[in-house]
């Protein structure tokens, strides 16, 4: 039997080794946990990233959904002065829910909020985003404004750049002031005892308060076929020597052409116009040409015929722009705002509740032509422009 005996020295470089490999496997062992908490921590931040960015791309598409709904449809589609859902599930063209479901799995809710005190000319749009799990959310929100097109609204009935001829009969009536014509040019009231201009009648009860409430005012005559009155401006060299994209500017804010492109809501030719002008409501009415209309209605949702009015319910002013002459005939009734590039010649009955402006002549060459100046129809032009997004309004979170 051979014995081996071990030196002090090997026994101690035994022990050693084993301390360093055992060190080693913990220092690895160490490593390997930390190396597995740092894939997995980058893991998280990646998913939770990915979930963020799908949160933030819901709520994008909320934004988005809500302002085309808004832009094709109003506010209102239902015209029950309640803000609509946005999201319209069933293709009626009515919103139904604010909530929907955004690619795999993500969804978006949409609040939609009335800033203007109820005439919903300024929304705030709010859209939150979540991610499949609902672990990640994102908020955008944005201000959508109505485009004022008539920032100069006219402050008196009748306004024309060039003469005023009145061979049959004309009243022009203005309840809340005490100018009716203006005119860069002759006026000619003719010889026919109905024709006449009325202003707010100082002896009425309410006044001068009632100026301030359309329509309320008493009235009394300030010219007639014999006098002119001090309502009356002819003449005014200032509005004469304006040229046509001035003249236009100065009650639109901005040239024809833009106009046309930023504003209009509905295009027609002459030969369409009887036609399609006819119950127009809530319209910005483009007419290229020189025009003539009948017996239409234009801004009120029922027909109204002879000495009529339209009832407060069914009316909805609309601005008409033709672009050219037009020529009136039967009794058409009109219910906003009426601007002529060119001359008007009537020879019907034709009866104007809102404002009437012209850059040419205006003819009356028969029947009778009447002018109500109504603020309460004028400003509800002013919810008429397209939606618009004001500087610095967008916000994410």
């Amino acid at each position: 039997m051979v014995h081996v005996t071990l030196s002090p020295g090997n026994r101690q470089a035994g022990a050693a080794t084993l301390i360093f490999s055992v060190t080693i496997l913990f220092l690895v062992s160490l490593i390997t946990v930390y190396v597995s908490q740092s894939v997995l921590f980058d893991q998280k931040i990646s998913n939770n990233d990915v979930r963020h960015k799908h949160s933030f791309e819901a709520a994008e598409t909320g934004m988005a959904a809500a302002k085309a709904y808004i832009r094709n449809n109003g506010p209102d589609a239902d015209e029950d002065d309640v803000l609509d859902p946005v999201f319209d599930t069933n293709a009626d063209g009515v919103g139904d829910t604010n909530t929907t479901a955004v690619g795999n799995g993500n969804s978006v809710t949409v609040a939609v909020n009335d800033l203007s005190g109820g005439d919903m000319t300024t929304l705030q749009i709010v859209a939150q985003g979540f991610s499949d799990d609902r672990s990640a959310n994102s908020t955008v929100q944005q201000l959508v404004t109505r485009v004022d097109p008539l920032p100069n609204a006219p402050g008196n009935p009748f306004t024309t750049r060039s003469s005023v001829v009145i061979q049959g009969a004309a009243t022009i009536h203005n309840p809340e002031g005490h100018s009716t014509i203006w005119s860069g040019g002759d006026i000619d009231l003719g010889s026919n005892n109905a024709t006449a201009t009325e202003i707010a009648d100082p002896g009425d009860v309410g006044y001068p308060g009632c100026m301030d409430v359309p329509m309320t005012c008493g009235t009394l005559q300030s010219s007639n076929k014999v006098t002119i009155g001090l309502d009356v401006i002819e003449n005014d060299s200032t509005l004469g020597n304006m040229n046509d994209d001035e003249m236009f500017a100065n009650f639109f804010g901005m040239g024809p052409q833009q106009f046309r492109d930023a504003m209009v809501t509905l295009e027609t030719t002459p030969a369409n116009a009887d036609t399609d002008l006819h119950l127009a409501t809530n319209e910005i009415v483009w007419v290229d040409g020189d025009t003539a209309l009948t017996g239409i209605t234009l801004g009120c949702e029922a027909a109204v015929v002879g000495a009529g009015t339209c009832a407060l319910a069914d009316r909805e002013p609309s601005i008409l722009v033709v672009d050219g002459d037009l020529t009136l005939s039967g009794t058409p009734h009109f219910y906003g705002l009426v601007f002529i590039t060119g001359n008007v010649v009537g020879s019907g009955n034709t009866t104007f509740h809102g404002a009437l402006v012209t850059a040419g002549t205006v003819n009356q060459a028969a029947g009778s032509l009447a002018v109500w100046f109504n603020t309460d129809v004028i400003n509800s032009l002013r919810v008429l422009g397209p939606l618009a997004n004001p500087s610095g309004s967008w916000q994410d979170f």
